[in-house]
């Protein structure tokens, strides 16, 4: 098992994803200012307390500092590449992932 601190946010890479804590998602990618994350959103749609119609959207989570924030990254997460060139026979049938000991599992 492999324990980890959370990244500083210079050290943070625009455009990839990090597994963490967040307020609606574990799983977040940076975008250089906030974590964008897949979550459940809701609309407005009465008066009352339940009146909401919910569905998946896309939420901002500002990174987590003392004075505020809610999304601790603590791990880039690995996507892979695909092995095979485009165009080439077996395309997209197979990806590749770092297995080096620093990238942990």
């Amino acid at each position: 098992m492999v324990t980890c601190t959370q990244i500083s946010k210079d050290a943070l890479i625009v455009g990839r994803w990090y597994a963490g804590r967040g307020r609606n998602a574990n799983i977040g990618m940076w975008n250089g200012e906030d974590f964008l994350v897949l979550a459940e959103v809701g609309q407005k749609v009465g008066p009352g307390p339940r009146e909401w119609v919910k569905s998946w959207g896309v939420k901002r989570e500002p990174y987590f500092q003392a004075d505020g924030g809610c999304f601790q990254p603590f791990k880039m997460v690995d996507m892979g590449t695909v092995s095979v060139p485009q165009g080439e026979g077996g395309y997209a049938l197979e990806m590749s992932f770092d297995s080096s000991p620093e990238s942990g599992p």
